[in-house]
């Protein structure tokens, strides 16, 4: 009797190392793939594959307090590889991971007599564009407000009264908005859909309902957009719900690098300058001087 116990116990065991062995080598996709009739192609370019990463600074308009203040973005978009057991960046590519897309968004606004820093950081698949993982971060004055979706898990701190901590699952077909200067480019060629599932942005310090909102899709192409090296031919690709509005303006040319945004509320972003670099090598007193000095 003892044997047998001893052997079911081991099969048992057996059966959850199975389970969890076949889930970690793919990693937990914690997002549908984008929606159908996208073109893929710009996240498989060998673009991705020169060590560098796409850096682009802008000069911001931010809606907030009623008010607009003049700020600072960086959006750095950079491929790595993926460690699916601890969900987390390899130091280099490993057998049972994947490559992902990091796009980290750093935002800093002035206002008044203190500064918003903000940051957001998505992972998505190369292969499939899923996302894989997600963390964003909003500090000044008053506090820190967090967010974080791992394994398929949003949770969410607030120093807001109502809102305190949170949980929820993250909606399987939803996009983040706060991926899409990345994950729109699908559709600067590809086929658009109708509509998206979109999550909204938390890249807040007051953090959104925890629910998708959906919108209509519709693109155009622009003539010129007008950026720091001058007027650049783009595709706008504009997403509506009611009130909201939230308008994408991307190259022409691929990888489609994000020109220009703008929302209903007066909150937008124009380009000051992009270009492939090793960013994390300019770390020496100096090196600052590659940003332009509205994005300083």
């Amino acid at each position: 009797i003892f044997l047998k116990a001893v052997a079911a116990l081991f099969l048992l065991m057996l059966a959850i190392w199975a389970i969890r062995s076949d889930s970690g080598h793919d990693g937990y996709v914690s997002a549908a793939p984008l929606a159908e009739g996208g073109d893929p192609a710009w996240r498989r370019s060998p673009v991705w594959d020169d060590g560098r990463a796409e850096v682009c600074a802008y000069e911001v308009t931010w809606a907030h307090y009623g008010r607009r203040y003049d700020g600072r973005a960086l959006l750095v978009l950079v491929k790595e590889p993926w460690a699916p057991d601890l969900d987390v960046k390899a130091d280099s590519p490993r057998p049972d991971g994947f490559d992902v897309l990091k796009l980290n968004h750093v935002r800093d606004v002035p206002t008044g007599l203190y500064t918003y820093h903000q940051m957001a950081s998505l992972y998505t698949r190369r292969d499939s564009g899923a996302l894989q993982k997600l963390a964003t971060a909003s500090s000044e004055a008053c506090g820190i407000s967090t967010a974080e979706m791992v394994e398929g898990r949003l949770t969410t701190h607030s120093y807001f009264d109502g809102q305190g901590d949170r949980a929820a699952s993250w909606p399987t077909n939803a996009l983040p908005e706060d991926g899409l200067p990345a994950s729109l480019r699908d559709y600067v060629t590809g086929r658009t859909p109708a509509s998206l599932a979109v999550f909204p942005s938390l890249l807040a310090a007051r953090l959104p309902e925890l629910r998708p909102v959906t919108y209509r899709v519709e693109r155009r192409e622009v003539p010129a957009v007008d950026t720091a090296d001058g007027k650049v031919p783009g595709v706008e690709i504009r997403l509506t719900s009611g009130r909201s509005v939230l308008a994408y303006t991307f190259d022409r040319q691929a990888p489609y690098r994000l020109l220009g945004f703008e929302r209903e509320d007066g909150t937008a972003y124009r380009l000051s300058r992009c270009e492939r670099i090793a960013y994390w090598q300019m770390n020496k007193p100096g090196d600052e001087a590659w940003l332009p000095r509205s994005a300083r």
